[in-house]
């Protein structure tokens, strides 16, 4: 990966932290399951859950509607066009189907940013996919060298700080 595109993975590495879990746990995703009926009439899906799904899409850039945990037209229409960018059957559903394909997203970006982290000698763990402690760590180290919030995430001032470091050669690949 070419050290600018590394802000690209911010999105899908905050899906990462927000869904499955900075260590990658799958027992702590959350799936938000909704499904129609011919009751129109019925009131749409609510909750803590549908709250940090329309969170993650705001993130993501598909929803921009308010983060009042309704699965409204608004958000199954984000869901519809985040479902249609992963390559899965957009229906406007999130279910196991998208909830699986965000995560093979997020594991490949995952890699990606191990990779690059590798290349620059912060991380020497097995490129997996998996944002465990390893990852987390060199993410911090990464950080701290850089002057950044030492979170272990690679957010957005994270990603700023090293493609600025990197475009110095503050910063230089092994």
């Amino acid at each position: 990966m070419h050290p600018r595109s590394v802000h690209h993975v911010v999105a899908v590495l905050a899906v990462v932290a927000l869904l499955a879990g900075c260590g990658g746990d799958d027992e702590s995703a959350t799936t938000v399951t909704v499904t129609t009926s011919a009751a129109e009439s019925q009131a749409p899906p609510t909750g803590p859950a549908v709250a940090e799904l329309q969170q993650v899409m705001t993130t993501l850039g598909f929803y921009s509607g308010p983060i009042d945990g309704v699965y409204g037209s608004e958000t199954s229409a984000a869901v519809e066009a985040m479902q249609e960018a992963l390559g899965v059957t957009p229906d406007g559903i999130y279910g196991p189907e998208t909830h699986a394909a965000l995560q093979e997203k997020a594991a490949s970006i995952t890699a990606e940013i191990q990779t690059v982290l590798a290349e620059y000698g912060y991380y020497t763990g097995t490129v997996d996919g998996v944002y465990g402690p390893e990852t987390e760590a060199a993410v911090q180290q990464l950080q701290t060298d850089l002057g950044v919030t030492a979170d272990g995430r690679f957010g957005p001032e994270t990603a700023a700080a090293f493609n600025e470091a990197v475009a110095s050669g503050e910063l230089k690949p092994e």
